[in-house]
């Protein structure tokens, strides 16, 4: 399964966006809005760690859905090839969040959340075209601080979101909302939110 996830991203980052010679994903970003082309570093980030932890953490088959949220979230490549996602969970110590994943997590403004250790969850969605899978970052991260699956903290990945009129400018409920569709556990900051106790954003 790990060499398969290594074509994927190598799909995905290949080519030369200024010339526009070959490329995969990141290359379709580079032809887009400059919205879009803002989230270049973060997307390409996001393919890097994913490569740099794959030949460094497990990769276990997991089941994704909504039904049964993730209760273990310990450092590990979780891969569900019924519904095409895959979750990196990467380890982060004390003070590294930014150091490990800037761009991804550039909207954090709490420096108190920056210095915490904990687990960052990446998740991306695998979609086939034309009988090729293509690994796509998801627009959201969280971050569990501790490891926790009680102490969930959103994070913006890809900015270009916010410019989607569907989401009304309410980024972090929507991917509260989506996040259960990988397994990630939520509801107790979905319930802060929903009480308007906010997130330590």
């Amino acid at each position: 399964m790990k060499d398969k996830i290594s074509t994927m991203i190598e799909a995905a980052i290949g080519g030369d966006v200024l010339t526009d010679d070959g490329g995969g994903f990141v290359s379709i970003m580079g032809k887009s809005s400059p919205s879009i082309r803002q989230d270049i570093p973060a997307a390409f980030e996001a393919y890097t760690l994913l490569s740099h932890f794959l030949g460094r953490l497990p990769v276990r088959p997991v089941t994704l859905d909504s039904t049964s949220p993730l209760s273990d979230l310990s450092p590990a490549i979780l891969h569900d090839a019924t519904a095409a996602r895959l979750v990196a969970l990467l380890p982060i110590g004390a003070g590294e969040l930014t150091a490990v994943a800037y761009w991804l997590t550039d909207s954090v403004r709490s420096d108190q959340v920056k210095q915490m250790a904990g687990v960052l969850a990446l998740p991306f969605s695998i979609e086939n075209h034309a009988g090729v899978e293509h690994l796509l970052p998801e627009w959201f991260a969280a971050f569990y601080v501790r490891g926790e699956p009680g102490h969930c903290i959103p994070i913006l990945a890809l900015r270009s979101v916010l410019a989607d009129q569907r989401f009304g400018g309410d980024w972090v409920g929507v991917a509260l909302e989506r996040m259960t569709a990988f397994a990630l556990p939520q509801e107790q900051a979905a319930s802060a939110v929903r009480n308007h106790n906010g997130t330590t954003l």
